[in-house]
Order: C-alpha cells, then structure tokens, then sequence
C-alpha cells in the first residue's frame, strides 16, 4: 500500500500585521464602561435582595431609604461619565489627563468603598454598597485606559 503525502506551501512573515490603532475611541470605551459598571452594579443589588440584605440605608435627615435601582444606575453612571469626559476633554491639551484620570479615578473608587461601613445598616447592606464602590475601580481603569491607548497610538 502506497501512503499518500500531500504538501503544503507556508509562508511566515516577521512583519506584524496592524488592522487598525489600538484602543477605542473614546465614544466607544466609556459608553461601555459606563454600562459594566452599572449591569454589575445592579446584579450586585440583586444579589443583595436574594440573600436577605435589607438594602436600606438611613440618610442624612435620618430617615430610612430604600437602596432602589434606579438611585443605583443614577451614581453608577453619572459620577463616573462626568469625571471621564473631564479627563478626555482635558486631554485635549495633554494627553498625561487621561492616565491621570485613570489614576484619580481609580484611588477615589478605592477610598469610596468605605463610606458604606459608616453606614447604620446591617452587615448584608454595608457589604453588597462596598462591593458596588469596588466595581467602579476597574470600570475607571481600563475604561479609560483604553482611551488613553487610542490617544498615544496616534
């Protein structure tokens, strides 16, 4: 029995092949972002809900308030899509705003997560609101460090 061999011709190349610049525009990164940090946030408050946290907290007049998804998109989304457009327009002028922004951000999500131990709630509540204040941290980060690779590449 004869064994057939087949050939195949293989060219290798040292080039790197670049389809496009690296990064996202910024239109594209922080909508993104913007919207993982508060799907994330909201299946956190889920979860809070599912494991019996009372998700409620008291507010400054000393009434008690209801953790409710609505306030949760609102300080998920709106705080970190005003510092992001800050640092872009920002980094108009020098581009070193969006790797500070990314550093701010990130420190100020940090020390965030513990305003919740502050708060006169049960262990459950004081918990999944860290975690929430921890979600952003990432979000910040690579949110706008995918900007920023935009930026530098050209």
């Amino acid at each position: 029995m004869t064994a057939k061999t087949t050939h195949t011709k293989t060219t290798h190349t040292s080039v790197p092949v670049v389809v496009g610049r690296p990064g996202s525009p910024w239109y594209l990164a922080l909508p993104v972002a913007v919207a993982a940090v508060t799907v994330a946030n909201l299946v956190l408050l889920g979860l809070g809900h599912l494991f019996g946290a009372s998700m409620t907290h008291p507010d400054p007049s000393g009434a008690i308030v209801a953790v409710e998804a609505g306030g949760v998109v609102f300080m998920s989304a709106v705080p970190f899509a005003v510092g992001a457009a800050v640092a872009v327009v920002l980094s108009l002028a020098w581009k070193g705003f969006l790797r500070l922004g990314q550093v701010v951000g990130t420190v100020l999500a940090a020390a965030s997560t513990v305003m919740p131990f502050f708060a006169q709630t049960d262990g459950g509540t004081i918990v999944v609101l860290a975690l929430m204040h921890v979600t952003l941290a990432p979000a910040v980060w690579f949110g706008l460090g995918a900007v920023r690779r935009r930026a530098l590449a050209g």
